[in-house]
């Protein structure tokens, strides 16, 4: 495929890949104008960060003949703050995840049949909810840690001041930024396997599939996305387990090498047919925009 072909056919799926987005930000009433200042510093910040050459310094210039984007804006974006420093620590998803992850397979942690046990706050020895908290966040208070996983549901206190683990993965359970959170993350990820797959042929493909029916009734979808939810979480499982032995931080006899992370994720889809027509009509009733009219019928039709 030649090399312009190919820029247009990402620039073909980029669109495609933010079409429910849009439908979903005008929804929300965000502008295009708002969109299109953070793709500009998106454009900005990885040309910045993984575009430069060498032993030289990442010019303006570089930045704005690699992006596009006029040197004085570039110069603008790259002066409004300092993208590489650390954001404040904040137990986030993957801090819980990973504290999930550690207690479904610490065998200290979990009974004779792999169950995970309630666990004291603290113990002097043996596991407790401490232990597992300074593994995944050491420079957070194991109590702030508590607090917020109490809020999203991920655990309980039982009678004898034990803390008990509610399910065996962690999703958000309150509110819409925990979730936005998810939306920021997980799509990224599909998408680059996918263009790893498709872009790099020579490498090893990963892992990448999927089954699709297109005339399933009402009933029968609810049906199979209950039944879809327990054969994914049940393969979920089985891969946590499958990572956390290789995982160094686990498992000291682990194969060594250069450092990576690695993860498997599992969705489900559901379509409805023509469901962005009633969608944007509502938008537009919303905004005050004037119905569309019908064609008058002819008389005796």
């Amino acid at each position: 495929m030649k090399k312009e072909d190919s820029a247009e056919q990402l620039v073909h799926a980029a669109a495609e890949i933010l079409r429910p987005l849009v439908k979903r930000l005008l929804v929300a009433n965000v502008p295009f104008g708002r969109l299109e200042a953070r793709l500009r510093e998106l454009f900005v910040e990885i040309a910045e960060r993984e575009f430069a050459l060498e032993h030289r310094p990442q010019t303006d210039s570089r930045v704005a003949l690699l992006t596009g984007i006029n040197r004085k804006e570039v110069h603008r974006i790259r002066s409004g703050g300092d993208a590489t420093k650390p954001a404040p620590a904040k137990f986030g998803r993957n801090h819980a995840a990973s504290l999930v992850s550690r207690w479904l397979t610490d065998p200290r942690a979990c009974d004779a049949g792999g169950k995970p046990l309630p666990l004291p706050y603290r113990a002097a020895r043996g596991p407790s909810f401490v232990r597992l908290a300074r593994e995944v966040a050491a420079d957070l208070p194991p109590r702030a840690i508590l607090d917020e996983l109490l809020r999203s549901g991920a655990i309980r206190l039982e009678s004898d001041d034990r803390i008990a683990l509610q399910a065996d993965s962690y999703v958000p359970a309150h509110g819409a930024n925990e979730k936005l959170d998810m939306l920021a993350e997980d799509p990224a990820q599909l998408v680059e396997t996918m263009l790893r797959n498709v872009l790099e042929p020579d490498g090893e493909p990963l892992l990448q599939r999927k089954v699709f029916y297109d005339n399933l009734g009402a009933d029968g979808a609810a049906r199979a996305r209950a039944e879809v939810r327990r054969a994914g979480e049940k393969f979920l499982r089985t891969m946590n387990a499958v990572l956390a032995r290789y995982d160094r931080d686990r498992n000291p006899k682990a194969p060594g090498g250069g450092r990576r992370g690695a993860g498997v994720g599992v969705y489900f889809f559901e379509t409805a047919p023509d469901e962005t027509p009633a969608v944007l009509t509502g938008i537009e009733r919303e905004r005050g925009a004037p119905r569309r009219k019908r064609p008058k019928r002819e008389p005796g039709k």
